[in-house]
């Protein structure tokens, strides 16, 4: 079958067989894909009778798998499988809580997302900007045993809400560390609990040591952690100097103090390559390093950072030097002002003068 075929083939079949573990489904869907962070792909969706809610995967990865192995029954029944388990442990609620307030602001949790790679669904949700970064609000629904339950809010729903940007966001500030805390560890501490013989490897008092890194305890969309409030100022404190901030993914950030920064180049060619060969496409957060300037409460781009100090530091010796060439004009003054004054004596009268 070519794709074409293979759709319309699987949502009929995909269909008769939840109904058959009496699962009540109004209709099997598969459209292209509008979740965040995440390459385009036709998802496949199935909603239930009475319900806004359902489950959903990735369709085209289903297609590779049949295009791969050639066996349509076994990808038909790994895709029943999956969204039986999924409508079981689906947790239930009222559609019209999603546009109650008071409902979704104790669910709010923050999460940091690509901006150009999700510039489409930017446009349709609030969202915060953080440079290359944009900051979004998902309300937590549930915990199922592969994942979470939760929908992202959209203007949409503020509409119909009745809130503000501003409202929403200082609400998850303050809901989002309650439900998904900071975790914050060295890098030394991170690698040892998932290689228990690290330490023959990574000496301690080590860089790695020094490094920490940012997430929340699940493990998952940690990298949210950076607009937390008050999080980038006790993580300064807690280092004594300001830092270098590293997208290691969408869960994850690391913090390299200034002092061990030597060469933001390689840093920044450490982020493309990890991105580039290590990372699944939907799992990147950014190619940027970025630094936070505790004194002046400043979240920026490395080079933005470089630049600002540059040209302050160019504007104190442009100010040194008038101080310094004002300082020397009111020497000289001083010294023509303490010069002792010639005395004044009168003209001598010709000889004309002094015959009359």
């Amino acid at each position: 079958m070519d794709y074409e075929q293979f759709k319309e083939q699987f949502k009929e079949d995909l269909k008769s067989n939840l109904e058959a573990k009496g699962h009540d489904i109004a209709s099997v869907d598969i459209a292209p894909s509008q979740k965040l962070n995440q390459d385009g792909y036709d998802a496949i969706s199935v909603k239930l009778e009475n319900s806004m809610m359902g489950p959903s995967g990735n369709f085209s990865n289903l297609f590779a798998a049949y295009e791969k192995t050639d066996d349509y029954d076994l990808v038909l029944n790994h895709a029943t499988r999956m969204m039986d388990d999924a409508i079981s442990n689906m947790p239930s609620y009222d559609a019209n809580q999603l546009t109650d307030y008071d409902f979704i602001k104790d669910k709010l949790v923050l999460e940091a997302v690509n901006a150009e790679k999700n510039s489409s669904l930017l446009e349709k949700v609030p969202h915060k900007d953080m440079e290359d970064i944009a900051i979004v609000y998902r309300v937590l629904l549930g915990q199922m045993d592969d994942g979470i339950a939760s929908v992202v809010v959209t203007n949409e729903m503020l509409e119909k809400m009745d809130i503000t940007k501003e409202q929403l966001h200082q609400d998850a500030l303050i809901s989002s560390p309650e439900i998904r805390p900071v975790e914050v560890n060295t890098l030394f501490g991170t690698i040892a609990e998932l290689i228990p013989d690290a330490g023959f490897m990574l000496p301690a008092g080590g860089p790695e040591d020094q490094i920490l890194v940012g997430t929340v305890a699940d493990k998952h969309h940690g990298a949210g952690v950076i607009a937390y409030e008050g999080f980038l100022d006790e993580q300064a404190k807690k280092m004594g100097e300001d830092f270098y901030i590293i997208p290691c993914s969408i869960h994850e950030v690391l913090l390299v103090p200034e002092s061990m920064a030597h060469d933001i180049d390689s840093l920044k060619e450490m982020i493309s390559n990890v991105n580039s060969c290590e990372l699944e496409p939907e799992d990147i957060l950014s190619d940027n390093l970025y630094h936070y300037d505790s004194k002046e409460k400043v979240f920026e781009l490395a080079e933005n950072f470089k630049e600002r100090i540059a040209t302050k530091e160019h504007e104190l010796d442009k100010e040194a030097e008038k101080e310094s060439a004002v300082g020397k004009l009111k020497k000289t003054q001083d010294k023509v002002k303490e010069a002792p004054k010639k005395e004044h004596k009168p003209k001598s009268k010709d000889k004309g003068e002094m015959a009359i």
